[in-house]
């Protein structure tokens, strides 16, 4: 947004923000009834205090309350998507090619399975990769480019936030599933003449991928998935559940809203 909006907005906004709190404006709009409302927040000690829904002119509280809808779904998902990709993509490509390209002999069926699924671990993680950088393009491209936001842009983010959890689902159950053997290619790797080549955060990747089950159970619990043999289906399934609690989420977030009341 221009600086006189923000400055605008601005002025409006410190009527309702209480001590020792900081404001923060999204620069992206819906429009309600002709009106662009902005989505802003309150914030004390780096969490979220308050919320508020504003425009230029006078507020209405129904119009802001459909805003709040519509901005608060698109923002909660992008920041997931963000948050999730960052901590992934720290996951350097070396981490995953180097113990790949060392070969594994024929005598070892556990070894072999256990590069199979770690060679899975690394064909999710490119299309996580390409799916976040995609939707980073667009976020910083297109959408803050023209500031709008509409329900393309929200089918989109929920498009994205379904397959980011698809990405989780499925990297989490190979390494539940395969955990074992996965253990056993990083024993392996240890052990190799031509694992001794690798630097040591690599096999430590690969050895410590597999250990802490049960926080990765918990984790596969928390993703909350429809589970299906078709994945296909799945993410169909998925996604049409994914809107439904989303809508939860988002009417439970009514109660943090500041103004207008």
């Amino acid at each position: 947004m221009d600086d006189q909006t923000a400055r605008l907005l601005m002025k409006k906004l410190k009527k309702y923000r209480k001590w020792a709190e900081s404001i923060f404006i999204n620069p992206v709009y819906w429009k309600v009834n002709g009106k662009p409302y902005f989505m802003a927040g309150f914030m004390k000690n780096d969490k979220p205090a308050g919320t508020a829904y504003i425009t230029l002119g006078e507020e209405n509280r129904e119009e802001a309350f459909e805003a709040q809808q519509k901005l608060a779904l698109f923002a909660d998902l992008s920041s997931n998507i963000f948050i999730i990709g960052e901590a992934r993509q720290k996951v350097e490509s070396a981490y995953y090619i180097n113990p790949l390209n060392t070969a594994v002999s024929k005598e070892g069926e556990s070894i072999r399975r256990g590069r199979d699924a770690f060679a899975g671990l690394w064909e999710i993680q490119q299309k996580f990769n390409h799916l976040v950088k995609d939707f980073k393009y667009y976020y910083e491209y297109d959408v803050l480019t023209r500031k709008q936001i509409g329900e393309t842009d929200l089918a989109k983010v929920q498009e994205t936030a379904n397959r980011v959890n698809m990405y989780q689902y499925l990297t989490l159950t190979t390494l539940l599933g395969s955990n074992m053997e996965i253990r056993a290619f990083a024993e392996f790797l240890e052990s190799a003449e031509a694992g001794k080549k690798l630097a040591k955060h690599q096999l430590d990747f690969v050895k410590g991928i597999t250990e802490n089950q049960d926080v990765m159970e918990l984790s596969l619990a928390r993703l909350n998935m429809i589970v299906d043999e078709d994945l296909e289906k799945m993410e169909k399934l998925n996604y049409s559940y994914s809107i439904w609690k989303n809508k939860r989420i988002i009417d439970g977030q009514r109660k943090y809203i500041r103004y207008p009341k």
